[in-house]
């Protein structure tokens, strides 16, 4: 399939969508071309998704109209646009866990002869095409088996699969690491030759002006601007999209002292019978460090956290916690060890959704809340209310359900849930995944605060920028053990990547 180049495929012209109490969208204008990226850009809630949703039937627009290669498009369904030419990749992927990967990418539309599935054929062409990608993983695979960043790699594939002359990108990268993101960017390259056009989402300012043809401004549901990614910098874009400067994204500050050793873990392994992800993982935390993990998706990082925190079981090694031992083995007893995590699926793991945002940060430590054996109703709104002041998490009432949040807040309303307890080891897992440039500064913020309050952080980042930025050690991990040590005046993207990829500096 090749297309036209250049040519205008897809138009949206002054799109208005209205949710109760809500215009999330007010007169928004797009201009999308054939063989070119044009990035969204715009803060949580800004309404990125919202029109993304619009443009693939997920949502129909209240007022406006929207063109594909000319022709007005009415009312129209996902099935209608895929049909069109028009594919998505979602923000929130939702893969059917205990199906095959050839089962998700050709579901709804596998092949068939006589009325029945051509299994082989499916499977084939499959593998095919993971192969064609470099994605490393086998058609038979079930989703549960592969992680987050693969679930984002299938859909990737998924998309392609499909022919489209439109792609939509909704932050793609956001789960994957750099070995991958190069993998994505090659494909958007080829697509882009083949006159395919790219809707793409994203945060990271570095893939914007990689990729981008042209970049469309969003805030607040209203359109802002539109023109080619090479009349804009880092700060021009920013302050379009937040309406106000921001001057430092990392703000890491030098001058917080580290302190003793607090949590100390000793040649902690996972064997095959616990899935066997990790071997002889030794490193020291100090109070009032931020110690960054890196390494390529895969390499264990969050499995060792995982065991750490107990959410997974370890084969042999030790824990130490202000020089004694611990025995850790689950939840419980990390809490109770002073130990928090923050993991990289915040809804799956770190919010109950449909629950309030009071019962949401009360969760983890309901028994602090206990009075003569009743919980305290007036102590969780006065602790919860102290939490939303000092974390500055946007919301009207406590009374807001978790999934109204955006991400930025629900990251904030989930490092709440913890602070409520007594911490000091605080690990963050992809702390500003899917989170907007404001929101990140604001998180990294954080993360010094706490440093200087006397907590010890952990931070595993996908983000070389932001292990650069944030850490002042970083751990660099590759296929299950660990690779080097660096000391921040020691920290280069060079050496990171040397030491992810091949596990060592030299050769």
């Amino acid at each position: 399939m090749t297309i036209a180049q250049d040519s205008l495929v897809l138009e949206m012209q002054n799109v208005v969508k209205v949710f109760p109490g809500v215009r999330a969208l007010d007169g928004v204008n797009l201009q999308v071309r054939t063989g070119k990226v044009h990035v969204i850009c715009g803060e949580n809630g800004a309404g990125k998704s919202t029109l993304m949703k619009v443009i693939n039937g997920t949502y129909q627009a209240d007022e406006g109209e929207m063109y594909f290669e000319g022709t007005v498009v009415g009312k129209h369904s996902v099935q209608d646009t895929m049909q069109m030419g028009i594919a998505m990749i979602y923000q929130e992927l939702n893969p059917v866990m205990d199906m095959t990967i050839a089962e998700n990418i050709y579901l709804g539309r596998e092949p068939k002869k006589g009325g029945f599935v051509e299994f082989g054929k499916m499977y084939s062409d499959t593998q095919q095409l993971l192969d064609q990608l470099s994605i490393p993983f086998d058609a038979h695979q079930k989703m549960r088996e592969i992680s987050i960043a693969g679930h984002q790699l299938v859909e990737i594939a998924k998309a392609i699969s499909m022919n489209a002359k439109v792609i939509i990108m909704d932050e793609p990268s956001s789960a994957i690491a750099d070995a991958e993101i190069e993998v994505l960017f090659e494909q958007i390259a080829m697509l882009k030759a083949k006159g395919v056009a790219i809707l793409y989402i994203t945060h990271k300012m570095d893939e914007i002006f990689r990729i981008a043809d042209e970049i469309t401004v969003i805030r607040d549901g209203q359109w802002i601007e539109s023109g080619p990614a090479d009349e804009y910098d880092a700060n021009k874009l920013v302050a379009q999209m937040v309406g106000r400067e921001i001057k430092n994204i990392f703000p890491k500050e030098e001058d917080i002292p580290i302190g003793e050793v607090v949590l100390e873990v000793r040649d902690l392994t996972q064997e095959k019978a616990e899935g066997g992800r990790f071997k002889n993982i030794s490193f020291q935390l100090r109070k009032g460090e931020i110690l960054g993990f890196s390494g390529l998706v895969g390499a264990g990082r969050s499995e060792v956290m995982r065991a750490i925190f107990g959410l997974d079981s370890f084969t042999s090694g030790e824990i130490l916690i202000d020089g004694e031992l611990v025995r850790i083995k689950n939840t419980t007893d990390a809490i109770h060890a002073g130990i928090a995590m923050v993991s990289e699926d915040r809804k799956g793991y770190g919010l109950v959704l449909e629950r309030d945002i009071k019962e949401n940060i009360s969760l983890a430590t309901l028994r602090h809340f206990k009075k003569c054996g009743l919980l305290d109703d007036k102590e969780i709104v006065k602790r919860s209310n102290e939490m939303v002041e000092l974390l500055n998490i946007k919301i009207a009432n406590l009374d807001v359900k978790a999934e109204t949040l955006s991400g930025g807040n629900q990251q904030k309303a989930v490092l709440a849930k913890w602070l409520v307890g007594d911490v000091k080891i605080m690990i963050l897992d992809e702390p500003t995944r899917g989170i907007d440039v404001g929101a990140k500064s604001e998180i990294h913020k954080l993360m010094c605060k706490f440093a200087r309050q006397g907590m010890a952080v952990i931070m595993i980042s996908s983000e070389l920028p932001e292990v650069l930025g944030m850490s002042d050690r970083v751990v660099v991990m590759q296929e299950g053990r660990i690779s080097g040590v660096l000391e921040r005046n020691e920290l280069t993207q060079k050496r990171i990547m040397k030491l992810a990829t091949r596990g060592k500096e030299n050769g």
